[in-house]
């Protein structure tokens, strides 16, 4: 009888500990996943075709810059007596990039074969946000945009597209430089746009070596 009791007194303590055991082991829980993508952004530009110039002549000017395609045009300056040649042509860049961006356009030119380019002088255009750098790249000249260009996204910087797609400069052909050698020679000019993200860049020092050739 005494050892009936007690096993069931025994049984009954382990039924009480397994009760507790069970009770510590009912945690409240939840669950849940989330999936994220991240995109990275993007620096797309594109530049404009100038129209060929079927001749030059000695002491022509070649205006880039303006919207339209004015052809060929006689124009007197303030300090000449004779009319001044010319030609009107648009240089215009495009960004469809979603960041903001550093942006450079080179310019070379050159006469074709082994004819000298001592008589072509190319000068930016006084108030322009396109600055010319007094070192070449290449070869060529580097007009070079005075602030950030924003993108479709990220709009920190200081200028829309529409404010600056023009880039102004002037080629002048030298008349006194410019000799019977050069009857029928092909003047040549290359146009290239290069843009370099500008969130944690050197603003000082925009790594424009690292884009590309085209």
């Amino acid at each position: 009888m005494l050892q009936r009791k007690m096993l069931m007194s025994i049984a009954s303590v382990l039924v009480l500990v397994a009760l507790i055991a069970g009770a510590t082991m009912a945690w409240f829980t939840d669950s849940q996943t989330v999936a994220a993508t991240f995109t990275a952004g993007t620096v797309e530009v594109g530049i404009t075709d100038p129209t060929d110039i079927d001749i030059v002549n000695p002491g022509d000017i070649i205006k880039f810059g303006e919207p339209q395609d004015a052809g060929y045009y006689h124009g007197f300056d303030e300090d000449r007596e004779i009319p001044q040649g010319g030609y009107d042509r648009a240089l215009k860049i495009s960004y469809t990039g979603t960041k903001a961006a550093y942006v450079r356009v080179l310019v070379g030119a050159g006469w074709v074969g082994e004819l000298a380019n001592t008589n072509l002088t190319l000068e930016g255009v006084e108030g322009s946000h396109w600055v010319l750098q007094e070192d070449m790249v290449d070869g060529k000249y580097v007009f070079l945009l005075d602030g950030i260009l924003n993108g479709a996204d990220e709009d920190f910087g200081v200028y829309d597209l529409a404010d600056v797609e023009n880039v102004p400069f002037i080629v002048t052909i030298d008349g006194a430089g410019t000799g019977n050698e050069y009857q029928g020679a092909a003047l040549d000019m290359e146009f290239e746009v290069q843009a370099v993200q500008a969130a944690n860049v050197d603003q000082l020092n925009p790594p424009f070596e690292t884009v590309p050739e085209t």
